[in-house]
């Protein structure tokens, strides 16, 4: 029998947001995750996007609890907007980073942390239309051809980067980017069309680990749900771990049980099975 389950971890891209539904959630995922959280169990967020971004829509879930941000890389306090925890890339390895960027004919964008829990983000070229990249990266953005030259600041807080990979198209270069950057810089594949670099223990199990210490949560009374490479640490600590029938075979073979798709508002009906049955 499944342990009751004490908190529900929600990846958001392809899991419970998507540009396709009107506000990014469907009626039936945002009306469930309420009903989850009136019964008591709280839910929060685990995700790629940066805190800016999880600060201004956790109000419309609902949710009040600390959030995971850039793939693990900040844990902060939605509602106050206090940054808990924070890694960043050290800055040598940046650098590294930025002068492949300046070399290659791929958009890539580095995301700068200031004060406040505020990211700047910089971008180097756009192929396609700024509103793909406004869903993908997030706004606002700075164009600036020349990385290495935002780099060059000594005082400069890398917290990620994003390089485009559709490796549909062309090899996979998340191992490889792995190899050229080193053990300084975390490389991890978000997205069909995405690589993204962190600094060394920024993955969403890591910052699962802090949030589950901080609210004092066994993790094995955990519902984590995902649907990409960067959701695996995270479905490996909770104590169910339920992938979106979209996910890579890769990360189905992490979880306990596969959900329906993103269309058919699957984390929904994981979470009417497993918390409100």
């Amino acid at each position: 029998m499944q342990d009751k389950i004490e908190l529900v971890v929600l990846d958001l891209d392809g899991t419970i947001y998507s540009r396709q539904f009107p506000g990014g959630f469907s009626p039936r995922v945002r009306q469930t995750i309420a009903a989850v959280q009136d019964a008591g169990t709280p839910v929060t967020i685990a995700t790629g996007r940066v805190f800016d971004f999880v600060r201004a829509i956790a109000p419309s879930l609902g949710s009040t609890l600390p959030v995971i941000t850039a793939q693990g890389a900040v844990l902060g306090d939605p509602i106050s907007g206090e940054v808990l925890y924070e890694a960043l890339i050290p800055l040598k390895a940046a650098r590294t980073v930025a002068a492949w960027a300046d070399t290659e004919d791929r958009t890539t964008v580095f995301y700068l942390n200031e004060s406040g829990g505020h990211t700047r983000l910089v971008q180097n070229q756009e192929h396609w239309d700024s509103e793909t990249y406004d869903h993908w990266f997030g706004t606002p953005r700075e164009i600036q051809p020349n990385l290495s030259e935002i780099l060059r600041d000594s005082t400069a807080r890398p917290l990620k980067f994003i390089t485009v990979n559709d490796h549909t198209q062309e090899p996979d270069l998340t191992a490889a980017l792995q190899l050229q950057f080193g053990s300084a810089v975390h490389m991890i594949r978000s997205h069909q069309l995405l690589v993204e670099g962190t600094a060394p223990l920024a993955n969403k199990g890591h910052g699962l680990l802090r949030l589950a210490e901080q609210l004092g949560i066994n993790p094995d009374r955990m519902l984590a749900i995902g649907d990409n490479e960067n959701d695996i640490p995270m479905l490996r600590v909770a104590g169910l771990a339920v992938a979106m029938g979209q996910a890579t075979p890769v990360v189905q073979a992490e979880a306990d049980w596969i959900a329906p798709t993103l269309e058919e508002d699957g984390a929904a009906v994981a979470l009417e099975r497993f918390v409100l049955a």
